[in-house]
């Protein structure tokens, strides 16, 4: 029964990378999560639960979203004493938090009980993509200068570290969006040609 749970999960992961939402969600709700729950297996429960959650935050459900994150999935992951796996599901709160415009909320989170376990951990790239959330919304508060500096000095030098010319190109995009904010026009379109682009 394990087994086929972990199969029906791996089918629902593809439903939900193809955007069928409905599906998946049947998947994990129906066949899924009950296996998990019958044979008493807390940290597979949590998982799924965040994988439904998952689920309702892309179908824009962010009250049931946040419900199952704060009420089925967190406590399991502080019981374990599983700290990163509190720091992410800390992340996906905050992300809901954002959506809903509570930004100075999601802004303490990703500051207090995010980026602190991630150093405690030394995971960088994890270190990266939070300094990078905290600067989206410094950025949409037009605190432009600090999410400048977040992004220059603590968020690109890990991508160019790790060698992720994804991120890497994602980032100075950003950087590029805030000169331009700023009217720093040619700069802007300097990094857009020279560090974006390419």
């Amino acid at each position: 029964v394990r087994s086929v749970a972990v199969i029906q999960g791996k089918i629902a992961d593809i439903l939900q990378a193809r955007d069928q939402l409905v599906e998946a969600m049947h998947i994990r709700q129906e066949d899924e999560l009950p296996v998990y729950q019958k044979l008493g297996d807390v940290r597979s429960v949590a998982v799924t639960q965040g994988q439904i959650a998952d689920i309702l935050q892309a179908r824009s459900q962010l009250d049931e979203a946040m419900r199952i994150r704060q009420e089925d999935e967190l406590p399991v992951y502080q019981k374990l004493g599983d700290v990163y796996s509190v720091a992410v599901t800390q992340s996906r709160i905050a992300d809901i938090l954002q959506a809903r415009g509570q930004l100075d909320e999601a802004l303490r989170i990703y500051q207090e009980d995010v980026l602190p376990i991630f150093q405690k951990l030394g995971d960088v790239y994890s270190i990266a993509v939070t300094q990078g959330q905290i600067a989206d919304i410094l950025q949409v508060r037009g605190q432009l200068d600090e999410a400048m500096h977040i992004r220059q000095e603590d968020e690109l030098p890990i991508y160019q570290k790790l060698g992720d010319v994804y991120s890497e190109a994602v980032t100075q995009g950003r950087i590029a969006d805030i000169l331009q904010a700023c009217g720093q026009l040619d700069e802007a379109m300097r990094i857009r040609q020279e560090d974006e682009l390419p």
